[in-house]
Parts: C-alpha cells; sequence; structure tokens
C-alpha cells in the first residue's frame, strides 16, 4: 500500500480553515483562490481516506480525526517554519506567526495595550491572541506562549516567570455609596458579592487580622463565567469582589473602584509565568515575546519581579 505524503501547503490551507472556520476567510488571509483552499483539504481527505472537516452553516468544525491531524500539523508547520529560517541565515530574525493564549481581561489589559510597541520592535512578527478563561492545551489549540498562574504537575512545558501581584477586593464609588464600606471582613456578609462561576457557589476570601489569617466564605448573587465580567460587573456597581491589582489599576486611577478592606488584605503573592512547550523554547519568536512579556510585567503591568 503505497503511503500518502501530504504537502506542507495542503496541511496550512486546513489549520487556518479550521482556525478561522471558514475555507473562504483562509484564501482571503493568504490572497488565493478558494478553489486552491478547498482542493488542498481535499488532496488531505483523499490522501487519508477520511473526512477532516465538518461543513455547516455554522462554519467549519474538525472531525476526531482532522482535530488530531491538525494538532500534529501546527507542530510539524512551526518545526518548518523553524527550519526554514535557520536554513535561510535568519535563525535570530523574529519572524512568522506566534499564537500567545491568556485569558481574556489579561488579553484586553495587559497585552493588547502592548501590541503596537511589540509590533514595532518585530515587524515580521504576526500574533494570533487567543483570549478565553479556560486554560488552552499547548499541544491542540495550537499555543506558542501562553499567559498563566499554574502549571499542572503533568504538564511537560517551560515556565518563565514574567512577576509576582496581589488580589485584592474593590468596589465602586457608586456602590459603596448607596451600601456603605465594609469596616471588617465578616461585614461582606452584609453585602453584595461578585464572584466567578469557576468558583461555585461559596467561595472564601482570606484575610489577615493581627498578623492572623480570617476566612470570610460568601454566598453571591451574582457571578460571571470570566474574570473580564466580574470585573465589568463591579465598575458598574454590582457589588464587591476579587481582581488582580495590576489589572484593577487602570479604574482605580480614574476613580473607577475603590479597593475595600485594605488593611485586611491577606498580601498572598501570585506568579504570572510565560509558559511555552520545550520543543518551541528556542524559536526565536518565542524567545523574543516571552523577553518582551517579561519586560513589560515589570515597566507596565506593574507587576513586582523581586528585583
Amino acid at each position: 500500500m503505497k503511503h500518502f505524503l501530504p504537502v506542507p501547503s495542503d496541511l496550512h490551507w486546513l489549520v487556518r480553515s479550521l482556525d478561522l472556520r471558514s475555507f473562504s476567510a483562509a484564501a482571503r488571509e493568504m490572497n488565493v483562490a478558494v478553489s486552491v483552499v478547498k482542493r488542498g483539504v481535499d488532496r488531505l481527505e483523499a490522501g487519508y481516506g477520511v473526512t477532516l472537516l465538518r461543513r455547516s452553516t455554522h462554519g467549519l468544525s474538525a472531525t476526531p480525526e482532522g482535530a488530531e491531524l491538525v494538532q500534529e500539523a501546527r507542530a510539524l508547520l512551526a518545526q518548518l517554519e523553524d527550519i526554514s529560517a535557520s536554513m535561510s541565515r535568519q535563525r535570530n530574525r523574529v519572524a512568522g506567526t506566534l499564537r500567545l493564549a491568556s485569558s481574556q481581561e489579561i488579553c484586553e489589559e495587559l497585552v493588547v495595550p502592548c501590541l503596537a510597541q511589540l509590533r514595532a520592535r518585530h515587524p515580521a512578527l504576526r500574533i494570533e491572541l487567543v483570549a478565553e478563561d479556560r486554560v488552552a492545551d499547548l499541544v491542540t489549540d495550537g499555543i506558542d506562549v501562553a499567559l498563566r498562574t499554574t502549571v499542572g504537575n503533568s504538564e511537560a512545558v517551560v515556565a518563565r516567570e514574567l512577576g509576582s501581584f496581589e488580589r485584592r477586593l474593590y468596589a465602586s464609588p457608586e456602590y459603596l455609596r448607596l451600601h456603605g464600606e465594609p469596616g471588617e471582613p465578616h461585614e461582606l456578609h452584609q453585602h453584595q458579592t461578585v464572584t466567578h462561576t469557576a468558583q461555585g457557589p461559596a467561595v472564601t476570601w482570606v484575610f489577615r487580622k493581627a498578623g492572623k489569617p480570617v476566612d470570610v466564605t460568601v454566598r453571591s448573587p451574582l457571578a460571571a463565567s470570566t474574570s473580564a465580567l466580574v470585573h465589568h460587573a463591579l465598575v458598574a456597581g454590582a457589588g464587591i469582589g476579587m481582581l488582580s491589582r495590576p489589572l484593577a489599576a487602570a479604574d482605580v486611577a480614574r476613580g473607577a473602584l475603590v479597593e475595600v478592606l485594605a488593611p485586611f488584605a491577606s498580601r498572598t503573592v501570585h506568579t504570572m509565568l510565560a509558559v511555552s512547550l520545550p520543543s518551541r523554547r528556542n524559536a526565536a519568536r518565542v524567545r523574543a515575546v516571552i523577553d518582551f512579556l517579561q519586560e513589560a510585567a515589570r515597566e507596565q503591568w506593574a507587576l513586582r519581579t523581586g528585583q
């Protein structure tokens, strides 16, 4: 039986068509005819003898076989890109496509404001932002760099610390005007609170009083599925909630949010990490972006680095 060897360009069409959920969008991206993209995917399906993409009115989606091939194709295309740069004596040239994943709020509040500076520094670099609160799978989702606060013990990844931060309680001035400000942690039970749905119906916040930890469990009448929605709800006056200090800083500066119970803050330090796969850590674009993010964390995001 003849072994099928796919053409890299066909793999590229498959990956981009799935990412954009459209043959025509993939064709426009590379300024080619839609038929070129479709024929590339057709060749893969004929060669492997399986259906790779489902076509529907909602766009393209991957079959189980398609999802498996796309995962392998992303890794292969990234390696080919690195080889091409190396062979053309551009090993240190920052170019190509880099997929960067983070939560929606980190992306909107921290990453997006820095993109112009990153693009100015590396004009040949193309950035794809993947913003969602779920933890992206570096392999399956084809992620080059992910911003996280934790790394699973079972994950074979390389993580570089960008900086540290604290989480504090905030509310809008309007909410505090209408409902008053709690003077002690236990008074939170008398207030409206806003939490994240991932934390469940009961959320425990930790404080410190007289040098000792104090736990307060709240049952919030309002919970949101993303940290960005929690943030927006607090600014809108929905209640009191927990935010990362760097993400709340701009709203605090303009008077849209006020820190609550500051004397009782636990001062627990969390770490923001830039995570990548070992196979990609030496790619020039990955090194350059992580270096930039570390600089941004220190100078623009106001994350403590211990230096």
